[in-house]
């Protein structure tokens, strides 16, 4: 047998000294691996995904811009408020506004001192899908980037809500079609779940603000019963609160109906009451003044807003009254008789909306009851099965959005059909009461056991301008009052409408007193259609979470820059900009719907 010929390219098998030519094609194998990587990374930034940060709140709670998270100083709650308003276009440079001072708590409203000190983040970091809208064209719901249509140059963030061709219409909160004959058709969210996540927090009754309790201030959720008495000291809204029904075990925040009160055959009551304190409550409050609480009408805070750069109080920014909201919680039953049931309300004006679920069958049926008639004169809507079934616990969560009643049993939705849609457009004129001082209540019949995790949360309020209105928070107190300003000033500013040319889009920000959007550009209220960026869909790196700051293990890598008097800029080094070390903020690590 011949043996093969060595060739110029067999390695030298015994010379240390020489480099194998091999070990050439490797290197240069590496270094076109590498110049191939970045242009498949250029290829994709350019044709499918490219990654934004967010600078600005005008998308929040959705997306973040830079902002702060703090720890309620009275209540513990957890929030977010924005900070994009510190610096100025230099970058990290503090703006002549200054550093914000304070921050309102949207759970007990309470003015933070701490808002100062917190440490600052940059907006989330978002992935945007660039390929889609080659492919098909923008959704109505789909969060866009797009470039302004006043300046090219600029990317912009917004939720898309109306389509070309369209007429939109903005009042009382949501968003209409107009169709040719003037009449409207609400523009809704199909899917309920994406409506679910844009929900804007009112109270949480896991974090009660616990001193002022202590001085006096009335619970927010109470037993209490139907009066004919009209309000008093005990009664609110046509309702009085009563000792002998559900108990508070206030250690664990868990409200129990003892069993015996399951025979009586009455629905017992729990019911959320909106005693929010006002700026004014919390100074009496801080001055050990007496308190004079009252309940008010839920309104459109918006707590990512409501900052101050001065040493003055913090007012919130709430105007409108909002009757969309959201009811959740967590229930327990213990003991369920003949005809047992779980009754889940929510009022919006002069209509009631609820929802029976009998706990033999686990059947939910859906009812209203109209304006002037008895409340318990019942029309059904619609009725579905559940998972419920006797004894035992379950999630709850039930909504009144967007003219539509929605139910989810353990985190899934409960399939009412189009029957638990209504409409309200010859109610143009609706206007709240004080039953909506009172918008929510759970009851148990034949039943008893406990519900707890309590939350009532409500929906976006679109507004139709951004005219700063004075006195409207202090107003949403009276209700009497409220209607004759709205009927006299401000309804004519609660709306807007626009009409979408052909191959245009109408965009607004879910932060709607925030947002520059559709509503207030200068030149024009749409956006074109080629003027669409990608559709974002992932937020892949919110922040990092600062570890040991408060114990002093987290040491400070930079800086926050100022002005001097003299107009240069130096470093603040009284106003930490990054910590290590940090920790990703895996639970805002999400889709974007």
């Amino acid at each position: 047998m011949n043996e093969p010929q060595k060739t110029a390219e067999t390695p030298a098998p015994s010379d240390s000294k020489q480099k194998p030519p091999r070990e050439k094609e490797t290197a240069r194998e590496t270094i076109e691996s590498i110049v191939f990587a970045f242009v498949l990374a250029f290829l994709f930034r350019t044709f499918e995904a490219e990654a934004f940060v967010i600078p600005t709140g005008s998308m929040a709670p959705t997306l973040f811009g830079r902002h702060k998270d703090i720890d309620c100083e009275q209540c513990g709650y957890t929030f977010q408020f924005g900070a994009s308003t510190e610096i100025g276009r230099e970058g990290n440079v503090i703006s002549p506004e200054g550093r914000i001072r304070e921050a309102l708590c949207p759970n007990c409203h309470y003015s933070n001192r701490s808002a100062f000190e917190a440490a600052p983040f940059k907006g989330d970091r978002i992935l945007v899908n660039k390929f889609q809208y080659e492919l098909s064209d923008p959704k109505r719901f789909d969060v866009v980037v797009f470039k302004y249509p006043e300046d090219s140059k600029t990317n912009y963030i917004k939720r898309l809500v109306g389509l070309p061709g369209e007429t939109v219409r903005i009042h009382h909160g949501n968003l209409y079609r107009v169709g040719e004959n003037g009449g409207e058709e609400i523009l809704r969210k199909d899917d309920p779940n994406k409506q679910k996540l844009i929900q804007i927090p009112v109270y949480d009754d896991n974090y009660p603000p616990q001193e002022l309790l202590e001085a006096g201030w009335p619970e927010r959720w109470a037993a209490v019963e139907p009066t004919n008495a009209g309000d008093g000291d005990q009664a609110v809204a046509g309702w009085r609160t009563v000792d002998s029904s559900w108990n508070l075990r206030d250690d664990a925040r868990v409200y129990q109906l003892p069993p015996e009160l399951a025979g009586n055959g009455n629905l017992n009551w729990l019911r959320y009451r909106h005693f929010a304190p006002t700026a004014d409550d919390w100074k009496a409050f801080d001055n050990d003044d007496p308190l004079s609480p009252s309940p008010r009408l839920i309104g459109d805070f918006c707590g990512y807003n409501t900052v101050t750069h001065t040493l003055e109080p913090t007012y919130s920014d709430e105007l409108f009254w909002v009757g969309d909201l959201t009811v959740s919680g967590s229930i327990e039953i213990d003991a369920v008789e003949a005809g047992g049931e779980v009754v889940l309300e929510l009022t919006e004006g002069t209509h009631w909306y609820r929802c029976h679920i009998e706990l033999d069958t686990g059947v939910a049926r859906l009812t209203r009851v109209e304006s002037g008639l008895d409340p318990n004169e019942e029309i059904e809507m619609a009725k579905a099965t559940t998972s419920v079934s006797g004894t035992g616990s379950f999630a709850f969560r039930f909504a009144n959005v967007d003219d539509r009643l929605c139910l989810w049993i353990d985190d899934s939705l409960v399939d009412f059909g189009p029957g638990a849609s209504y409409e309200t457009s010859i109610l143009d004129g609706m206007l709240p009461t004080q039953a909506d001082y009172t918008p929510a209540g759970i009851a148990f019949r034949a039943a008893s056991g406990t519900v707890s995790d309590l939350i009532v949360e409500r929906d976006i309020y679109y507004r139709g301008s951004d005219d700063p209105l004075e006195q409207g928070s202090r107003l949403l107190g009276n209700v009497v009052e409220w209607q004759k300003a709205y009927r006299n000033n401000w309804k004519q500013i609660d709306n807007f409408e626009v009409q979408i040319p052909e191959n245009e889009f109408f965009v607004l920000g879910d932060n709607s007193p925030r947002s520059s959007d559709g509503r207030f550009w200068l030149e024009t209220n749409t956006v074109p259609r080629e003027a669409f960026v990608g559709k974002a869909f992932f937020i892949y790196w919110p922040h990092g979470i600062p570890l040991g700051v408060d114990s002093g293990m987290a040491f400070t890598l930079s800086y926050h820059r100022k002005f001097t008097r003299d107009g240069e800029i130096v470093t603040d080094r009284s106003y930490p900009l990054h910590y290590f070390p940090f920790y990703p903020n895996f639970p805002r690590m999400q889709r974007i719907r």
